[in-house]
């Protein structure tokens, strides 16, 4: 899936397909990227590649929505900034706004990577599932609190909620039972390609700093998350990607 191949042009968050040729968001600034080890550990909802692969269909690509896709799948996101890692050899040149950071890739090794491992919504799959829907619903409650307050940027609010927990990848997806090693690599590798600001965000919270922003930003996400105040779905429907079959 998602090995389509066009000549795309960026037109205010649109992209045209125009024939069978070469698709890239962007000219790679690194022709001997490769995709690292651990990306195959980190897995995205096939529910995410599979409307992915509906909208690259399409005759015009809106990027906005392929960016609101991408964020809402914790594996998607992190691949993607693994992606602008090795594209970009200066962290002050790195993007951090998901629509940045795609129309600065070549959409074939993308593609490649976020769909080197999958998992359902099923019971198999159940812890995995869970630690995604906790992601997403922190980050849209800590983007609405965001929304209220002065000097935070809901958008990088909702990366923090996102990404917040990520320590909790490892043991969903089985690694430290596998090789406890590999595990803490995986969050040291995951720790390196997140933006600044949402591990500077991380560290805030887990040092104890009661006074800052994301702390408070984080806990009354969480309380509203566990309150139940709003549902899942009712809050996903303020989305667009869930006009296009998003399942979880």
């Amino acid at each position: 899936m998602l090995n389509h191949a066009w000549d795309v042009e960026i037109d205010q968050g649109r992209l045209a397909s125009q024939g069978q040729k070469c698709l890239h968001f962007g000219e790679p600034r690194n022709r001997e990227w490769q995709v690292p080890d651990f990306l195959d550990d980190v897995p995205v909802m096939s529910a995410t590649v599979l409307a992915l692969d509906m909208i690259v269909h399409e005759p015009h690509i809106d990027l906005t929505l392929v960016s609101e896709l991408v964020l809402s799948d914790v594996g998607a996101t992190i691949k993607t900034f693994q992606m602008i890692r090795w594209e970009y050899e200066s962290a002050e040149d790195r993007p951090s706004r998901m629509v940045d950071c795609l129309a600065s890739l070549d959409m074939n090794l993308w593609s490649k990577a976020i769909s080197s491992r999958l998992f359902a919504c099923d019971r198999e799959h159940a812890s995995t599932t869970a630690v995604w829907k906790h992601s997403r619903l922190v980050a849209r409650y800590a983007q609405l609190v965001a929304e209220s307050l002065i000097g935070i940027s809901p958008e990088e609010a909702y990366l923090v909620g996102l990404l917040h927990g990520f320590e909790a990848i490892p043991p969903v997806i089985e690694l430290q039972s596998l090789d406890g090693a590999r595990a803490i690599g995986v969050l040291l590798a995951i720790e390196e390609v997140l933006p600044s600001f949402v591990i500077s965000a991380i560290h805030g919270v887990n040092d104890s700093v009661p006074s800052s922003q994301w702390s408070f930003i984080l806990n009354a996400a969480h309380e509203l998350a566990s309150s139940g105040a709003h549902s899942d779905s009712s809050i996903c429907g303020r989305r667009r990607y869930q006009d296009i079959g998003y399942l979880c």
